[in-house]
């Protein structure tokens, strides 16, 4: 369910690389901007994504795996300019309750996750937060009526905190 990545250096080679190439089992996106680029690999069958953020020298800068509209899972990897592994982020530090056990309960409780490549609109998203000191799982998703339903979860027990509907604003 969750892809795998490694902590090895790599370089992007951005010659002929399109903003968005869609084939039968993933989707991959390109972002270009003078303070560097970033790929994104979305896979059909999949609640998460790879992410990986790189220097103008194409050098990467950093990598790791998200929930797909969310927060970072998992061990997250950051190099320096000239390609050495400077640090290795543990994003799930401080919760118990895990990014597979937040899937169990969406679809547990009839919430529609996201999988692969979504071209617009609003979708579920899983986010991590501190509140009150306390890590927590944030989960928003459109209900029948348009608008939002927030959940909070409690980061170590996966106990529901908070339930509340939020307006839906469209930018």
């Amino acid at each position: 369910m969750i892809p795998k990545i490694s902590n090895e250096f790599e370089i992007i080679n951005t010659e002929g690389l399109k903003e968005v190439v869609i084939n039968d089992n993933k989707t991959t996106t390109f972002v270009s901007a003078k303070i560097g680029s970033s790929y994104t690999e979305y896979y059909k069958d999949s609640y998460f994504i790879i992410v990986k953020n790189y220097y103008p020298s194409k050098n990467i800068k950093n990598k790791g795996i998200a929930f797909n509209e969310g927060s970072p899972v998992g061990i997250w990897y950051h190099f320096d300019k000239s390609g050495k592994l400077i640090k290795e982020e543990n994003t799930d530090e401080g919760y118990s309750f895990t990014p597979e056990n937040v899937v169990k309960y969406c679809e547990k409780n009839k919430i529609e996750l996201p999988k692969g490549y979504q071209k617009s609109g609003f979708h579920t998203q899983i986010i991590k937060e501190a509140r009150n000191g306390k890590k927590v799982w944030v989960i928003k998703y459109l209900i029948p009526d348009g608008d939002i339903q927030m959940v909070v979860l409690d980061g170590q027990t996966g106990k529901e905190m908070e339930r509340k509907k939020v307006p839906f604003v469209s930018s």
